[in-house]
């Protein structure tokens, strides 16, 4: 957050993404699925897949057609643990909280639930839907394609997906569960784009043009016209770039290959895949001692010595956690280009702007 960000209630943000997505014919039950996401999103910290890409990315798509409002989400292929979905081609977040759902109820009875979706579109962040699991006593994953941003090691033009990976689990309350949320290339695309609106150079190591020459200035990667792209997770071969690759590629395999959705290098612009998996503890081991584990874990790790300055050793979804509590008690941080694109929406749909 910066000292020019407005903060927002959250409450008042939600209502006002409801209205503008029925109001351009998007169901109320698809709509609150999708706000709920996005809100999310923004809780936890993930400013660059929340409310700033809500107007572009989601109410103008849906109103100029792009986008089927009412999509008929189906179950293809149907078994006591998996399942396959179709998405219809409707907003992702619909898909993917169906999908989840589904995950959910098959761990319930199975003990482990896996869903596949296919011809869907981008549903946002992937922990909110891992997150779901938690509440039921279980695990959660959720995987994803991205957009075809990333150049696979050595090559010269973008041409798969920056394909995302959240994994949670609980933790003994009141701690914060442990929550990744990860994409498989060295960077997701939304931190060019806070870059670029918040006028900030990007690290080199993240970007490489067409001739593998570092990229700084993020509207290079938006005016490349596909030559060069994002880095995969590792950035170079000798610091673990085909780690990267392989794990995108595990993405494409379980959302894709599996769901016979294609993979992100063969999706069209803007469609995506998805999978997610749901696992009862209690049917791997007690509750309880679940609990003991994740505790002892942690304990074990933060004795081990820190650097000088290096602070404690946090784990992935305390910081997230954190900034959460802020946002309910103090309102969520927006930049202000943001919150004007909010209001310009609300006007251009005549619709009430009440941030």
């Amino acid at each position: 957050m910066s000292e020019a960000d407005v903060r927002v209630d959250a409450e008042k943000l939600y209502l006002l993404g409801v209205r503008a997505l029925t109001h351009v014919g998007v169901p109320d039950e698809h709509a609150r699925m999708t706000a709920d996401v996005l809100i999310a999103s923004d809780l936890r910290g993930i400013e660059s897949h929340g409310f700033a890409r809500f107007a572009d990315f989601y109410v103008y798509r849906a109103r100029d057609g792009h986008l089927n409002l009412n999509p008929q989400v189906r179950i293809l292929r149907d078994t006591a643990s998996a399942a396959t979905v179709d998405g219809d081609g409707g907003l992702g977040f619909v898909a993917g909280t169906v999908a989840m759902r589904l995950a959910i109820e098959k761990a319930q009875s199975s003990g482990v639930g896996m869903v596949s979706v296919r011809n869907s579109t981008h549903y946002g962040p992937a922990s909110p839907y891992a997150l779901m699991a938690l509440s039921h006593g279980m695990c959660g994953i959720s995987l994803t394609t991205g957009g075809n941003g990333v150049v696979p090691p050595g090559g010269a033009r973008r041409v798969y997906g920056l394909n995302a990976i959240s994994f949670a689990a609980p933790m003994r309350p009141p701690e914060a569960p442990f929550c990744l949320d990860m994409a498989a290339s060295v960077v997701a695309a939304g931190k060019l784009e806070i870059a670029l609106r918040r006028g900030k150079p990007i690290p080199a190591g993240w970007v490489k043009d067409g001739d593998g020459e570092d990229v700084t200035e993020p509207d290079v990667y938006y005016e490349s016209e596909g030559m060069g792209g994002i880095l995969p997770l590792g950035s170079e071969t000798l610091t673990g770039a085909w780690k990267g690759f392989g794990l995108a590629i595990m993405v494409d395999i379980l959302t894709g290959v599996l769901s016979g959705g294609h993979s992100s290098a063969e999706l069209p612009r803007r469609a995506a895949n998805h999978f997610f998996a749901a696992m009862k503890i209690d049917a791997f081991t007690s509750v309880e001692s679940f609990y003991d584990q994740m505790e002892s874990m942690k304990e074990t790790l933060r004795a081990a010595p820190r650097l000088p300055g290096a602070g404690e050793l946090t784990f992935a979804g305390e910081p997230e956690a954190a900034f959460e509590a802020d946002c309910r008690a103090n309102g969520i941080p927006y930049h202000p280009s943001v919150i004007e694109s909010l209001r310009r929406m609300c006007g251009e749909l005549g619709i009430t702007y009440d941030l």
